[in-house]
This record gives C-alpha cells, sequence and structure tokens, in this order.
C-alpha cells in the first residue's frame, strides 16, 4: 500500500491585454508569480493568461519549483489556460468544445478563444501515480437575468464530461481545475458530479457548510477590489464558480485533507491577484498494490435522469433561439439586398459628379450595405448552421444515455 499527497491549485488570473478594462494587469501577473515560487504545489493550472509573453514570464520564475509547464493553443487568441508540474507531463492534448458562443459578439471574445478542455498526463514516479488533469474555461454568463448562453455553456458542460469519462479510464487519478462559471445550483455542476462521477474538493471538505449561502465564493466576492457594486449588491457573499473535483480508479482511494479558497492581497499593496479568488486543495492518495478492475456502470439514477431531463429543455430552448436569431439574419440579407439593388438600378448620381463628397458618401453607403450582406450571410448560412449542429449533437447524445 503506498500513500501520497497531492496539493494542486488553480486561479483565473483575468489576463485581458486591455489597460483600461484590465487593471493592474502586469503587476497581477508578476505577483502571481511571486506567490507561486515561493510555494510547494505539486500542479498549478491557470487560466485566463491570454497574453504569452504572461506565461512565458511564470514559466521563467516558476522554472526551479515547477519545471514542467505547457500552454494550450487554441482558437484565434489561445485558450489561456496553462499547467506548471513539479512531474513530468508525459502527454498533453486539447478537445475545442464544438459551441463556443457568438462570433459576431465580439465584445464578449469568447468565440476567439477557442475553448475547451486539456488534458495533460503526469506521471510521479513515487508512488508510481498516473494522473490525468484536466484544466477549462467554460463560456461565461454575462447577463445573469437573462443567459443567451446557458445552452452552450450546458453543451460544453456535457462536452467536458464524455471527455473525461472516456480518457480518464487508465489513470489513478483524474483531477479537473478551472473556471467552470457555474454554481453548485446549475445543472451543468449536477452533470459533472452524477455522470462523470466527479467530487468536488471544497464540498468534501466543507461538507457542513457547503449548504451555506455565503460558503466558498471565488467570484464578485466582497473584499476584492474588482468586485463592482452591482455585482456586490446582487451576489452579497459571491458565487462560487472556480473548482477542483477529482475521481479516482477503483483501487485507489482519496481523502481531501484540506480546501481553502483565497490567497489574500499582494504584499504591499492593496490590489488583488485577480477578480477571482484561487482555489487550493490538497489530496491524500491511498494506492492499493492490487489493481482492481473498474467496472462501468451504464444504468441512470432516477436523480440523473431527472437532470438530463432538464437539460434537453435548456437545449430545446437554445435551439428555438438559434432558429429565430438564424431567420432574422436571412431576413436582413433580404432587405439589404433590395436596398443594394435599389441603390445600384435606380438611383443615379452621375449628374453629380462635381460634389466629390456626395459621390464618396454614396458609394461608401453602397460598400458598407455590400459588407452588412455578406456578414449576415456568413452568421445565417455558416455560423448559426454550426451552432444548430453543436447542440443538435449534444441532444442527441443525451438522447441515447436517457434510452439506456
Amino acid at each position: 500500500m503506498m500513500m501520497s499527497t497531492l496539493k494542486v491549485f488553480t486561479l483565473n488570473c483575468w489576463g485581458l491585454p486591455l489597460p483600461l478594462l484590465c487593471k493592474h494587469h502586469q503587476e497581477r501577473i508578476a505577483a502571481i508569480g511571486d506567490y507561486l515560487k515561493v510555494q510547494d504545489y505539486d500542479m498549478v493550472v491557470l487560466e485566463e493568461v491570454w497574453v504569452k509573453s504572461d506565461f512565458q514570464e511564470l514559466k521563467q520564475k516558476l522554472v526551479r519549483v515547477l519545471p514542467f509547464s505547457h500552454y494550450f493553443y487554441s482558437g484565434t487568441i489561445g485558450s489561456g489556460l496553462c499547467v506548471f508540474s513539479k512531474h513530468q507531463i508525459i502527454e498533453t492534448s486539447y478537445h475545442q468544445f464544438h459551441l463556443n458562443g457568438h462570433a459576431h459578439k465580439i465584445h464578449h471574445g469568447d468565440w476567439f478563444g477557442g475553448k475547451g478542455v486539456g488534458l495533460c498526463k503526469i506521471h510521479i514516479l513515487e508512488g508510481a501515480l498516473d494522473i490525468n488533469l484536466y484544466c477549462t474555461h467554460l463560456h461565461a454568463e454575462y447577463n445573469p437575468e437573462c443567459d443567451e448562453y446557458e445552452a452552450h455553456r450546458l453543451a460544453q458542460t456535457f462536452e467536458l464530461c464524455q471527455f473525461v469519462r472516456n480518457t480518464a479510464y487508465n489513470c489513478d487519478i483524474a483531477i479537473l481545475a478551472g473556471d467552470l462559471n457555474t454554481s453548485p445550483t446549475h445543472l451543468g455542476y449536477k452533470i459533472l458530479t452524477q455522470h462523470a462521477s466527479l467530487k468536488d474538493c471544497w464540498a468534501e471538505k466543507n461538507l457542513s457548510e457547503i449548504e451555506c449561502k455565503e460558503s466558498g465564493g471565488t467570484c464578485m466576492v466582497p473584499g476584492n477590489i474588482y468586485t463592482g457594486d452591482v455585482a456586490q449588491s446582487s451576489s452579497p457573499f459571491g458565487v462560487r464558480i472556480d473548482y477542483i473535483m477529482y475521481r479516482t480508479s477503483a483501487n485507489v482511494s482519496a481523502t481531501v485533507a484540506d480546501c481553502s479558497i483565497g490567497i489574500g492581497k499582494v504584499p504591499q499593496t492593496n490590489i488583488d491577484y485577480s477578480d477571482h479568488e484561487a482555489v487550493f486543495t490538497s489530496i491524500s492518495l491511498t494506492k492499493n498494490p492490487v489493481s482492481q478492475q473498474e467496472v462501468r456502470n451504464s444504468t441512470l439514477t432516477k436523480d440523473l435522469r431527472d437532470v438530463f431531463q432538464q437539460s434537453l429543455n435548456v437545449l430545446d430552448n437554445g435551439l428555438a433561439q438559434c432558429q429565430r436569431e438564424e431567420r432574422f439574419f436571412q431576413i436582413v440579407v433580404f432587405i439589404l439586398s433590395l436596398i443594394l439593388y435599389v441603390l445600384n438600378n435606380y438611383l443615379d448620381v452621375s449628374d453629380y459628379s462635381s460634389n466629390i463628397l456626395l459621390v464618396f458618401m454614396f458609394s461608401m453607403t453602397k460598400l458598407l450595405v455590400g459588407m452588412a450582406i455578406g456578414f449576415c450571410f456568413w452568421t445565417a448560412w455558416i455560423l448559426k448552421r454550426s451552432e444548430y449542429h453543436g447542440l443538435t449533437a449534444c441532444k442527441e447524445d443525451l438522447l441515447k444515455l436517457l434510452a439506456l
């Protein structure tokens, strides 16, 4: 019988390369590196490290304590996900989610990040442990009162769940860390804990407190200087959306020895490390020398069936919204095409050729209408079709599970 302890840390670093929106960016990234290099973590998972030079800075600072690292490249601007490990990373892979928000919502930006789930396979010689470390950052919830991305995030959660289930069978422990943008009361959390059999470290360690609303907030937390007044009034105790979860193989038993949230302020300043709070956990593992064959249970519990049924309702709403938006952009294409036809065939500015400003404005109007037609055509017949197929694929997968 071999015993080991794993110390895991995760933080959404809020590393947007936008000085006006992302305050104290450089100072916070440097402080995160300074903090981590004096700690004794086995694995560190960071989200929202969008700037590659920030990753290189962290990598250089942590090379002595966490010599192995990996950045997951994806999408247009990168996934923002990176991993640092005390132990050798022997294999990496990345699965990009089929649904990642809307490309035309440039101010949200999730689509350009190519969000997904990264996997680092790590082998620890001491204790002969094989670890699957998963890191992810699901789609943000920009408006809790009218969450237009609920179906997308739920589909991402189910995709994440299936990926973990289908890749974690040959490891001793699977650890999922990251910003799930999902609270413990949401369907996505229930899918991960019930269908993927992942255990929430905070809930495991703080079982008596977990029922309290003020327990474990990791975002919009009072006292964090980046928490706005509106957020504090709507969520006076913050919301718990950052997690470390785990599941073990049949011959490994695990106990959460410690789980804490937050690392305080940057020393000698009044600023926080991020607009999110960090999550740290220490997991004690006992590995039996004789391997037991793991048996997969394909029978769904009643609670999980109820979760899947509710998920189908969310996906149906998402499909209906997708079809409405598709028809809207198709109608816009038709109207703008008529306008462009009229401009080309019934309006003649040749008589005003001496008026350079008028000719320029007319030409620019036709150009902008043409560009708008192209954008709406691309959105209606390409992006919305892809979104519809992504939601349908998730729905079909759920229906197959419910048929068991």
